[in-house]
């Protein structure tokens, strides 16, 4: 074990023997059983966090991958506390620690004169990391389902193929009517369902797999043919649910794209100016590929001293 190496190592200060050592106090089967639970949890978590802040990701592939988060979570919680307890005492076999709860005195309670209930301190530890691990996974659940519950993409969920194949025209004027309500200054909602139901027919006979066609690509199939025009309001729906943003500790990440542009070396910075550089910063692999030939020879010309007679 590294920490006990470090220990033993006759090159290490007396502050780091001393921490290693408390460190080493602590390890029991308590901890390596929570170890063992919260490297499950998190792991999935990390997963699921590199994956939404991919920049193709979209808010109904955030949607799916949150709705599997949960579940993961769930699964966790119902069937791996007994395995992760498990894993935890061949750990402790292993490091030669023992591979069972150590009981801590029970405290008796002082009973009043002529009363019969028993004491409530009798929980084992066991059954204690139990019922704290539930407490934990619960709140766990509860927050994902409540952060992310607005990201949900219930009203978009009908701009996809495998749904609008199998939906009737009810079907379709009542999606179309209840998304133009909520984006009433961008969509007309009877002639979004016009659109759709027109659409339907020609999209299964031009695309071969649109029963399994995502909304990005029902999008590119419109620029692709040229049908902006004829489908304005389907479009526009497309774009709206696409460019709807799927983001994780953005704050963080351009606080320091900030941080990095106005150090105390320019500090006179106007705001105009740091926010157009925040933004060369940030998306600074296209910036690298627009041409600046035009603006340059544009400027010089406007600001040559020679004139041309």
């Amino acid at each position: 074990m590294i920490l006990k190496q470090m220990r033993d190592t006759t090159n290490m200060n007396y502050d780091t023997i001393e921490g290693c050592n408390q460190i080493l106090r602590l390890i029991d089967l308590k901890l390596l059983c929570l170890l063992n639970i919260w490297n499950k949890i998190l792991t999935h978590i990390d997963k699921t966090n590199k994956t939404l802040q991919t920049k193709d990701i979209t808010i109904d592939m955030a949607s799916k991958m949150l709705n599997g988060l949960y579940n993961s979570v769930q699964e966790i919680r119902d069937n791996n506390f007994e395995d992760s307890l498990k894993n935890a005492k061949n750990t402790a076999i292993e490091m030669k620690l023992s591979p069972e709860f150590l009981e801590k005195r029970r405290h008796k309670i002082k009973r009043m004169d002529g009363e019969k209930a028993i004491d409530d301190g009798a929980t084992s530890v066991h059954a204690k990391i139990k019922n704290d691990f539930y407490v934990a996974v619960d709140s766990i659940l509860s927050s994902l389902k409540w952060r992310f519950k607005t990201i949900l993409s219930n009203d978009f969920q009908f701009l996809c193929g495998s749904k609008l194949s199998s939906m009737d025209f009810d079907e379709i004027k009542k999606w179309t009517n209840d998304l133009a309500i909520k984006y009433d200054k961008d969509l007309n909602g009877f002639e979004l369902c016009s659109e759709m139901e027109c659409f339907k027919h020609q999209a299964s006979a031009l695309m071969t797999n649109f029963k399994i066609t995502a909304p990005i690509d029902l999008l590119k199939f419109i620029h692709k043919q040229n049908l902006q025009d004829i489908y304005p309001n389907l479009e526009i729906a497309l774009r709206i649910f696409l460019t709807i943003p799927v983001t994780t500790a953005s704050c963080e990440r351009s606080f320091s794209k900030l941080k990095l542009i106005k150090n105390y070396l320019r500090s006179t910075i106007g705001q105009e100016r740091l926010t157009s550089m925040a933004i060369l910063s940030i998306e600074h692999e296209f910036a690298r590929q627009i041409s600046y030939d035009e603006i340059i020879d544009e400027f010089l010309s406007l600001k040559a001293r020679k004139e041309n007679f």
